[in-house]
């Protein structure tokens, strides 16, 4: 009996870390996807032709697509809806974007390090 037990123990201890190092491997898929250029970048030119009052598709045509989404406010198509989308950017290290959207407008626009 005790050695049935031992054994579903290492058994669940090595099934674990498998588990958890797949997990590992497949976010550093993901990252090395972003950084090899599948993901939509954004040029300080690009930021600044961008203006308050635009509507999202206005600011996804001038940067070439969307950004990820970093945080949501109520619900889409009703009144208030609010929606943070973020860029990685040309420049510096850690360059990057933010667009906030209410009711398909830019209401504000950030960033860092573009270049």
């Amino acid at each position: 009996m005790k050695k049935t037990f031992r054994g579903i123990a290492i058994g669940t201890v090595i099934a674990t870390g498998l588990i958890v190092t797949s997990g590992c491997s497949f976010m550093s898929t993901t990252e090395s996807k972003e950084a090899t250029g599948k993901s939509v970048i954004i040029t300080k030119a690009e930021f600044e032709k961008i203006q308050n009052g635009m509507t999202t598709e206005e600011v996804f045509k001038i940067i070439g697509g969307k950004g990820e989404v970093m945080s949501e406010a109520g619900e889409n198509g009703k009144p208030g809806y609010t929606i943070l989308y973020t860029y990685s950017g040309k420049g510096s290290t850690g360059a990057n974007a933010n667009f906030t959207f209410q009711d398909g407008k830019l209401m504000a626009k950030a960033q860092v390090g573009l270049k």
